[in-house]
């Protein structure tokens, strides 16, 4: 199998983490990681061992373009792993094998992530990802519109009116405007 990043770098047996083979490329770092034998591994831990690294530290390669499967030829498919990070890993839905570029290892250890790594592919994981993302968004946009400090204390108002069993009564009492 040739490298899906250099394109001509054979891919060779490497131990991703104790008990964790992969398939590795020697020019470039990336791994082929099968998530049969991931699941395998993750499910015989004794607990997550932490990388120790700040994940602002670790240097992770994220290639932009599209990856064909080093198994099958078919073109893989490129999953966030959180809303803070750009990085996306490639996944070959067809041979349920991830790739990892340079790094995305080590960053999903410090991340605490390298336990979950299958289910970065899950519709919920990616689903709650674009959420979080909008809901950045809107806090950021009504954060200009008011204002950092004063919006900070509308968001603390608001998880109390969210929360709180009269909310259709008080903001019914908020819209109104008695002046007019």
């Amino acid at each position: 199998m040739k490298c899906p990043s250099c394109k001509t770098a054979a891919l060779l047996p490497t131990e991703v983490e104790h008990g964790l083979v992969g398939a590795g490329c020697e020019s470039c770092t990336g791994v082929l990681l099968s998530l049969f034998q991931y699941r395998y591994w993750a499910e015989n831990q004794r607990g997550p061992e932490v990388c120790g690294h700040d994940v602002d530290a670790v240097e992770a390669e994220d290639s932009k373009s599209a990856k064909i499967c080093p198994k099958c030829s078919k073109l893989m498919t490129k999953y966030r792993i959180g809303l803070e990070q750009d990085n996306r890993v490639d996944l070959c839905a067809h041979c349920d094998e991830a790739w990892l570029d340079s790094g995305e290892w080590t960053l999903l250890k410090s991340l605490e992530l390298h336990g979950d790594l299958a289910n970065i592919f899950t519709d919920s994981w990616q689903r709650k990802i674009r959420k979080d993302r909008e809901q950045k968004k809107w806090d950021e946009h009504f954060s200009r519109l008011i204002g950092e400090d004063d919006f900070a204390k509308v968001k603390i108002f608001k998880e109390w009116l969210d929360s709180h069993k009269s909310m259709p009564d008080i903001k019914h009492y908020l819209t109104t405007n008695f002046d007019k």
